[in-house]
Order: structure tokens, then C-alpha cells, then sequence
């Protein structure tokens, strides 16, 4: 039987380890694995677990800001989040050398090198 926090808005799978998001129907990791990516990297990385797993766009992505938080700006549903940057699936218009990301730290959207670069 799954779970969900009080907000009623996420979804925890019954193995915990999996968020739906009732608002997007997106099922998301629960808990960050700790390793730092490119966007290449974790473009792969959503293709290694398989069944249709990708990186969420960018507006997808900055739905789950939460900004009565910071440090990091997400329910506490999602453990083991960084107050730092995760990617979305979403290039940057006029370059696909870039795509857009948000920082937990705040919430704050940007973009960065796909290869790591800025």
C-alpha cells in the first residue's frame, strides 16, 4: 500500500522508493543517490534504469520547488536531497551545447554546459 505526506500531493510507493507526483502523474526517485552529473551523465544514467525513466523538463522539474523551504527547496519527501543543481531533459533554445536545471538551494532555474561546462 503506498503512502502520502500530509500535503497529499506526493505519493510514496509501497518499497519506498518512488514519489508520484499527483500534480505532474510523474513517478520520481525518492532518494538522490549522492553522485554529482553532467547532464550527459544523467541523461544515461535515466536510460540505464529503463521502463521509460528520464530526467523531467524543466518545468516539470521547477514544479517541485518548494519555496517555503530552502536548503534544500523540496518536500522532505524527497530524502537526501542536495541544495545544489539537478537537471532537466530541457536544452536551451539556440544551442544544445546547454540545458536548463534548478538549484535546490533556493529554487532558482539556470542553465549549464551539457558537458559540465557553463
Amino acid at each position: 500500500m503506498s503512502t502520502k505526506t500530509a500535503t497529499t500531493r506526493f505519493i510514496v510507493s509501497e518499497d519506498n522508493t518512488t514519489v508520484t507526483d499527483s500534480k505532474t502523474n510523474l513517478t520520481l526517485m525518492k532518494e538522490d543517490d549522492g553522485k554529482e552529473r553532467t547532464w550527459k551523465e544523467a541523461v544515461a544514467y535515466c536510460e540505464e534504469l529503463g521502463n521509460g525513466w528520464r530526467l523531467p523538463t524543466i518545468e516539470e522539474l521547477f514544479s517541485l520547488v518548494d519555496f517555503s523551504r530552502h536548503n534544500p527547496a523540496i518536500d522532505p519527501v524527497f530524502t537526501n536531497t542536495k541544495s545544489s543543481w539537478y537537471w532537466s531533459s530541457s536544452p536551451r533554445a539556440g544551442s544544445s551545447a546547454f540545458a536548463w536545471g534548478v538549484g535546490f538551494s533556493y529554487g532558482y532555474v539556470g542553465w549549464g554546459g551539457v558537458d559540465g561546462g557553463s
